[in-house]
């Protein structure tokens, strides 16, 4: 994978950052508060039990679930947020049953749910969400598009990790279970100078994961060919140096050096005889800036600025076999190789906003934002590259009408121009001016009770197809529009022991983009494709309650009700040019019609805690003209452990009772000689996984 002079260069400044900062000397003034819980994805940072909005928010306590080391794996708390499992790491997820669920060679990288680390996206390729010294992990669910534009149709998935403080504190992690899992991580920050003096501070994490990936290959006679290895480092730098003026600089890197190793011909991916064993590797260098220049009391300019530099390598055995295997099973008339993707991605975003603070529960926030995205990808030896460059005026107000009656209005107008070159002498182009926003309006009944209306409009942009193989017809799709109507409940009883947040929604969805291909001769070869269906809906409700029964014993849970289905979806078989499909009134993809997670927390006075989650979904649908679907499942989780003042020992069993659960599907001929029966595939998550893991924060 090449090195670009980008990833050089912040490599080469994290390292002189970090190795500079016992030479830094202190300045004059205290700075590094800590900043209260806020839902950071919202434009005006709204406290979350006054937002009007559906949104999970899992905040970094010592009662966390240590044995949850990636994103992915505390995914299944949040109500109707899925995944889909065709990667090492989960990076493809769906909200309310609108996402996407792969990205293979040819294949347009558009996303329904944007994901941002730090303020830097990783749309699409959010792999490298691991939790150690994670701050704050929230899922906004519903169109997000005066944030966040065409990347947020769905939702938005926003994680913050820790910032520097204005003490000295730190943090170490070590975690060791079966299938050879070794985890490691530690963070220090604090001001750089004498403490309580200090316009600057610091926070350095560094963390490694590694397990052997559950699989066993009989052909090799390995069981590490689905591994994972994953290291990432991170520098935070606040500078304060007057009471009008802040500056805070991230610094990233990311290192994924993954097996992916996950099919075979007998449905069992537990046990694999692939003789070229894949990967699924990323290796990602980013920064973030933000400047805020604090022009009055109540009014403040603030620029945030990011950029990322990843290289992506993905590859699969394709025959899911060896040779001898093939011919012994199917005669001499089969197929072998591997499938390998390689992508560099480069993107880049610049946001200007003047925005005031909050007077009398009103505020106001307004911008201008520019963002540049390209990513080259070689394919079987073509190279291609297709790049999007997004303009975009922004704002937001939030306005109190009473005391107890607020008014909240959005909106964004984009401008997104694209284009699609590659080496076979193709270039394809496209403009729009797609627009979103929202209307809510908040009634507070008390000081523990909101209530709240909205109308959202979200939108994704259309795209073009990549793959030469598609008929012209298909090379342009176009933009997809969203509108959600929502309503909520949120209240706190009990002396505030009880908390409960209620959202029911509807979605009206125009010009669906779907995921579609072409089988072209043998199993693995396929044109790939996104296409519009007609319209749709999705509806449902999201529940989400903590309870505080005593002082050592909690409870807390989620639903996710969903209902996601086409009106109407029409198209003309590519294949033929003449037959009309008809997926009228079928469920729509990856929408699964429930998602729960039960669990409580039990913490003596002596110290020693219990914990335990049940995690649940629905089957769905994942491949559309053939109604094929997965099985739903659910996964026991228990945790127990001993606490004191600065370290904590916890044992934890994920998936306790060892269930089998299948994680994603394909539905095509994969068998030769004549690849002329379609058949379903499947592949399944991680088995019991039993660990340790040990705390201790200063």
């Amino acid at each position: 994978m090449k090195k670009t002079q980008l990833k050089k260069r912040t490599l080469a400044l994290l390292a002189c950052a970090i190795l500079a900062l016992p030479e830094i000397s202190a300045q004059s003034q205290e700075v590094f508060e800590l900043q209260p819980v806020t839902v950071t994805g919202d434009l005006l940072s709204g406290s979350l039990d006054r937002l009007p909005a559906s949104v999970s928010l899992v905040g970094a306590d010592w009662k966390g679930i240590p044995g949850n080391l990636h994103f992915g794996d505390l995914a299944s708390r949040m109500p109707n947020l899925n995944w889909a499992g065709s990667t090492s790491r989960p990076r493809f997820f769906q909200i309310r049953g609108i996402g996407d669920s792969t990205q293979f060679g040819n294949e347009v990288p558009a996303s329904s749910v944007g994901f941002i680390i730090d303020g830097i996206d990783f749309t699409g390729i959010g792999s490298v969400a691991g939790l150690f010294d994670v701050e704050q992990v929230e899922v906004l669910r519903g169109p997000q598009a005066a944030a966040f534009g065409a990347n947020a149709l769905a939702g938005m998935i926003v994680i913050d990790t820790a910032d520097p403080t204005r003490e000295t504190t730190g943090h170490l992690r070590v975690s060791l279970g079966d299938y050879d899992l070794v985890s490691f991580g530690a963070a220090v920050g604090g001001p750089i100078g004498r403490e309580g003096s200090s316009t600057l501070g610091y926070r350095i994490s560094v963390s490694q994961y590694r397990d052997n990936g559950f699989r066993e290959n009989t052909f090799l006679d390995r069981d590490d060919t689905n591994a994972r290895d994953e290291r990432n480092a991170r520098l935070k730098l606040a500078w304060r140096p007057s009471d009008r003026f802040d500056l805070d600089l991230t610094l990233a890197y990311f290192d994924m050096e993954n097996g992916y190793d996950a099919w075979s011909l007998t449905n069992n991916s537990f046990v694999t005889t692939t003789d070229e064993p894949g990967q699924d590797d990323q290796e990602s260098v980013a920064a973030s800036l933000k400047a805020t220049w604090h022009l009055g009391d109540s009014t403040f300019l603030q620029y945030l600025g990011s950029a990322s530099d990843s290289d992506l390598l993905y590859s699969f055995d394709w025959d899911w076999s060896n040779v001898a295997e093939l011919m012994e099973l199917y005669g001499p008339e089969v197929y072998w190789g591997t499938d390998v993707t390689d992508r560099h991605r480069e993107v880049q975003s610049h946001d200007l906003r003047l925005a005031s603070g909050e007077v009398d529960r009103t505020a106001w926030v307004t911008g201008v934002y520019f963002r540049d995205f390209e990513e080259e990808q070689l394919y079987f030896g073509t190279r291609s590259t297709y790049g999007t460059e997004t303009a975009a005026l922004y704002g937001q107000a939030r306005i109190a009408l009473t005391q107890a009656l607020g008014l909240t209005v959005a909106g964004r107008l984009e401008n997104l121009s694209i284009d699609y070159n590659d080496d076979s002498g193709t270039r394809l182009g496209n403009e729009e001016t797609p627009w979103g926003g929202k209307l809510a309006l908040e009634y507070a009944l008390d000081g523990r009770n909101l209530v709240y209306a909205s109308l959202d409009r979200g939108f994704k942009a259309g795209g073009i197809n990549m793959d030469n193989e598609i008929p012209a017809d298909y090379r342009v799709y176009e933009t997809e529009t969203l509108v959600n109507y929502e309503l909520g409940w949120k209240a706190l009883f009990l002396d505030e022991a009880l908390n409960l947040q209620v959202a029911a929604f509807y979605m009206e969805r125009r010009d669906i983009q779907v995921d579609s291909s072409i089988q072209v001769g043998d199993g693995n070869t396929f044109a790939l494709y996104k296409d519009n269906a007609a319209s749709g809906h999705n509806y449902g409700l999201e529940l989400e309650s903590t309870w505080k029964l005593t002082g050592n014993l909690s409870l807390r849970g989620s639903l996710g009700l969903l209902k996601a289905r086409f009106d109407e979806y029409r198209y003309i078989d590519p294949v033929d040019g003449v037959t009309e499909v008809v997926l009228d009134g079928r469920d729509q993809a990856y929408a699964p019609s429930y998602t729960y997670s039960l669990g409580f927390d039990y913490v003596a006075d002596n110290g020693y805690f219990l914990g335990a989650s049940l995690d649940g979904r629905d089957g769905y649908t994942f491949e559309l003209p053939n109604d094929q679907s997965l099985d739903g499942y659910q996964v026991l989780n228990l945790r127990l452990g001993y606490r004191a003042d600065s370290w904590m020992l916890t044992l934890w069993v994920n998936n306790l009772l060892d269930e089998t659960h299948d994680t994603h599907g394909f539905y095509f001929a994969n068998e030769p000689p004549l690849y002329d029966q379609q058949k379903k595939w499947v592949t399944q998550g991680p088995p019991r996984l039993i660990g340790a893991t040990l705390d201790w924060k200063f």
